[in-house]
């Protein structure tokens, strides 16, 4: 489209080109011959054409520069819009606008993204300079963080976090590198003691804040040194002052000078413990001047160790420097060994020891109880004596099992820790505690045998024989049908039979004494009509006891002497023997082989 500006110039160009070939061609007439001067207007031609061409041709390419220039800012905001991730959105030049205006608006558009790109670019710069530093300085390894295309919104907010973690890191790292370096300073200065090398200075250099990982664990390996130097030297000096305060007591040490220098000096640092070192000394040198009183003192805790860690004669006879009369340097330092084993070994296993106590403790009284619970006039007691003994029968038989299994899960590691069993009074403390109770059942039950046995023979022996029994009263192995009353019947009937005769035969012969002569005779007469109706006593109480098999009755034990103790009526006019119960006790029915032998 042309401009209306544009067309009076036109015609002037050709009014003037037209003026001037004009004015040219006269002049060649009047200057050439005609063939000369056609040949000039051709070559006036020549130059113009070659004048016009190069004007179309720099025109051409002036064109196309300046649509390869609007092409490069298409591409250009296309690459934009993709690194700041933004929509692409280019316009189309209109008609009307000439290239160039176009070429000068679309670039000063893209102007804005060129410098948002630029700020972009830079805030990634200066954040990887700053993750290089930090990283530098802690000896972590840094975050890649992209630049074509620029980071998101969300990228670059989690690289912020993450460079605010290596700064709290690089922050937590100084304090915790000071407080080691203040420890590390503490005990050089306790123990007295400079940096060795120039690595140590470096490290303990506070200028130097270098955070590497490599560099805490060297602080933290120098520490771990110097406080386990100290932890030596507390122990050396608690070691030294408990030295020296057992050599004090056997020396009966009166140096007030070195008494009071060595309880002054209470810090643990090298000064007290080179005063420790050498009052140590001292003591000694004074010790090697009294070996006989201080192995005698030796072998006096040693005894009482031995009884607190529970040892047997032979493993005390193995001690032999304890029983020689030698004195000399070793035998005091083996005595000292001897000592110190018995008390690492009491205190490592301190915890059984008072545990077996305990039980010690309670097997007695549980010892104690049994035998109790085995007299005959235990039932006389008052004041609800058996209902405590029960009680604490009962506490022992719930606490014993307790302690017993403590005692066990404790020496089983112990065994499995030092592979040999653990010893009380030089047998094995399990074997022992299950001997304990295997004795303890075999003495329970030997008792309750005895007493049967006795109270069978005791029975057999004051029953009369069936033949004898007084006519029109039942006795007790008269007929199988009294052995089928219950045993309360029995046991009274039996009391009151038992007293009435004894009342009568009391009475009789507190009237009529009886002469030995007539006593004999009775006897001689029992014992002959027992040997005649032997044979017949035994064919019957064996088909008894085929018949009924052995049943329990209840019969009253000191019945006779309970009656003949309380038969005479005391001053109120009361008898004793009403105020307290019977004892009654369940034994077993006399077979006929009893009878026959009895």
């Amino acid at each position: 489209m042309e401009s209306h500006g544009s067309t009076p110039i036109k015609a002037e160009i050709l009014e003037m080109t037209a003026g001037n070939v004009d004015l040219l061609h006269a002049m060649w007439i009047r200057m050439f011959d005609p063939k000369t001067c056609d040949e000039y207007v051709h070559r006036l031609k020549d130059h113009v054409q070659s004048f016009y061409t190069d004007l179309l041709n720099e025109s051409r390419e002036k064109h196309q520069t300046i649509l390869d220039e609007i092409a490069g800012l298409r591409a250009e905001a296309s690459n934009l819009a993709r690194l700041l991730h933004r929509p692409t959105d280019i316009a189309e030049r209109p008609d009307d606008v000439p290239l160039v205006i176009w070429q000068l608006k679309f670039d000063k558009s893209i102007e804005v993204l060129r410098e948002e790109l630029v700020r972009g670019r830079a805030e990634v710069c200066d954040l990887l300079l700053q993750q290089e530093q930090l990283c530098d300085e802690l000896g972590e390894e840094p975050l890649s963080l992209q630049s074509d295309p620029l980071p998101l919104p969300e990228e670059m907010d989690a690289f912020r976090d993450h460079l605010e973690q290596l700064r709290a890191q690089r922050a937590k790292r100084l304090e915790e590198m000071d407080h080691i370096r203040q420890s590390i300073k503490h005990s050089m200065k306790l123990l007295e003691c400079l940096p060795q090398t120039d690595l140590e200075e470096r490290l303990l250099n506070q200028v130097d804040h270098c955070l590497t990982p490599d560099t805490f664990e060297r602080l933290r390996r120098m520490e771990k040194e110097l406080a386990d130097q100290m932890q030596e030297m507390r122990e050396r000096i608690d070691d030294m002052r408990e030295k020296i305060r057992v050599l004090w007591e056997r020396l009966r040490e009166t140096d007030e000078y070195a008494m009071r220098r060595v309880r002054k000096a209470t810090e643990y640092t090298q000064y007290t413990y080179d005063v420790l070192r050498e009052e140590l000394q001292r003591c000694q040198t004074l010790r090697r001047r009294n070996l006989k009183s201080f192995i005698e003192q030796l072998r006096v805790e040693i005894k009482e160790w031995w009884d607190l860690t529970l040892k047997s004669p032979e493993e005390r006879k193995r001690f032999t420097s304890y029983f020689t009369n030698f004195e000399s340097e070793d035998v005091l330092e083996l005595h000292e060994m001897e000592l110190d084993s018995l008390k690492v070994f009491y205190t490592n296993n301190k915890k059984i020891f008072e545990l077996y106590a305990t039980r010690a403790e309670l097997w007695s009284r549980m010892e104690a109880l049994e035998a109790k619970a085995n007299e005959p006039n235990r039932f006389n007691n008052r004041g609800g004596q058996l209902l405590k003994e029960e009680k604490e029968r009962k506490a022992i038989s719930v606490k014993l099992p307790k302690i017993e299994q403590q005692i066990t899960e404790l020496v089983n590691v112990y065994v499995s820790q030092t592979k040999t069993p653990f010893l009380v009074f030089g047998e094995d403390i399990l074997k022992s505690m299950a001997l304990g109770w295997e004795q303890f059942r075999q003495s329970k039950q030997q008792p309750s045998v005895r007493k049967k046995q006795e109270l069978s023979g005791a029975v057999s022996k004051k029953m009369p024989p069936p033949h004898l029994t007084p006519k029109g009263k039942t006795g007790m192995y008269q007929s199988s049908t009294s052995l089928k009353k219950s045993p309360s019947k029995v046991a009274v009937s039996s009391a009151t039979k038992s007293t009435g005769n004894l009342k009568k035969r009391r009475h009789s012969n507190s009237g009529n004494a009886i002469s030995p002569t007539a006593t004999a005779a009775k006897r001689n007469l029992i014992t002959s009509l027992e040997c005649n109706n032997s044979a017949t006593a035994l064919a019957v109480n064996s088909q008894r006891k085929l018949l009924n098999p052995p049943k329990k009755v209840l019969v009253l034990t000191h019945s006779l002497r309970r009656v003949k103790r309380t038969s005479r009526p005391s001053a109120s006019g009361v008898n004793p023997s009403r105020s307290r119960p019977i004892p009654k006790i369940r034994i077993e029915a006399p077979s006929s082989e009893d009878c026959g032998s009895s």
